[in-house]
């Protein structure tokens, strides 16, 4: 078992290099696949595939669902400016079988437009919107060892829909006080539009996660993706205690997705607030010309084991610990 998270992160290497020299550098479909799926996430540069957990997770790395302890369910809304909205559901219980299953919803609205013939004249309006479905599973393999996958249909709408199905999978893997954790995003076919079919926005990312204390935590990711050359995503969190069952979390990011768009882009910064069944929170990313993007977010746990977030990495530090009901906020946020 000690070997087979590296087995696995091998087959994801292995499944991403032949479908990305696939790819003839044009035009790829479904780029909404590739925003930030909710409000914690995207503070923190949108990096963290090794220590997303909660039902989150299934959008990032379905290695993560694994964390829920009971049932967990979150929502995440973001507006930009012309009437673009990305509103994210989803939630995940533990099965009697031991994993945890988790379903998801992605659906992002362009709002209202007007549309026009071959001849310029007016010809209604028109509502685009891209729209994503998933459901996955996530399990511990040992007491260091996750790994989970997920299944998708993606709709894109313009004037007429096109369809397509692709799957993700991951893990992730302990190693001493931090966590490694990969995955492979959107391994599949690709949208049709007439009689041309675009490839979806394959993705390969691997990440660490580096705690440092009690309170703060670092987050690596670097990402292989279609279409795009690689980019890189860093950030961090510090979490503050106001009360013992009351947490402030801040966070702080960047990431190279879009650094050719001009501006200010890649910068992002959010805080949360966590109670043991519940947390809110709020992340300001910056997007170059097309200007600042508000993500919000909220999401709640029942029937969970909660821990703190450093202490599952390993042996608490030698200061003294904090009383016991402290730690009662979510392992990974």
């Amino acid at each position: 078992m000690k070997t087979l998270g590296a087995l696995f992160t091998a087959a994801l290497l292995a499944a991403c290099q032949p479908a990305l020299a696939a790819s003839d550098n044009g035009t790829v479909s479904g780029a909404f696949l590739r925003l930030p799926t909710s409000a914690s996430g995207a503070g923190m540069g949108d990096a963290g595939v090794a220590v997303t957990a909660g039902s989150p997770a299934i959008f990032i790395n379905p290695a993560g669902l694994s964390s829920v302890k009971g049932g967990y369910a979150s929502f995440s809304h973001a507006a930009w400016a012309d009437s673009l909205t990305f509103n994210v559901l989803s939630a995940a219980v533990r099965t009697p079988y031991g994993g945890v299953a988790g379903v998801g919803l992605r659906h992002l609205s362009y709002g209202k437009m007007d549309a026009m013939d071959n001849t310029g004249a007016a010809a209604g309006s028109l509502s685009p919107r891209d729209l994503a479905v998933e459901a996955g599973w996530g399990t511990d393999l040992d007491n260091a060892t996750s790994a989970g996958f997920s299944l998708k249909y993606i709709n894109t709408r313009i004037k007429r829909s096109a369809t397509a199905f692709a799957a993700d999978a991951g893990v992730t893997r302990r190693a001493g006080r931090g966590v490694v954790g990969a995955s492979v995003q959107n391994l599949g076919g690709g949208l049709k539009f007439g009689s041309e079919t675009y490839p979806l926005p394959l993705n390969f990312k691997f990440g660490a996660g580096l705690p440092y204390g009690r309170d703060l935590l670092a987050v690596f990711d670097i990402n292989i993706t279609r279409g795009s050359s690689p980019w890189l995503a860093v950030g961090g969190k510090y979490t503050s205690f106001l009360r013992d069952d009351l947490a402030m979390i801040l966070r702080a990011g960047y990431n190279t997705s879009a650094s050719d768009t001009g501006g200010i882009n890649g910068f992002s910064v959010g805080f949360g607030m966590s109670l043991p069944s519940a947390a809110f929170d709020y992340s300001l990313r910056t997007m170059g010309e097309l200007g600042p993007t508000h993500h919000l977010g909220v999401s709640f746990k029942w029937d969970v084991v909660y821990h703190e977030t450093v202490e599952n990495y390993g042996p608490p530090p030698s200061r003294p610990a904090r009383p016991a009901v402290r730690t009662r906020v979510p392992r990974y946020r």
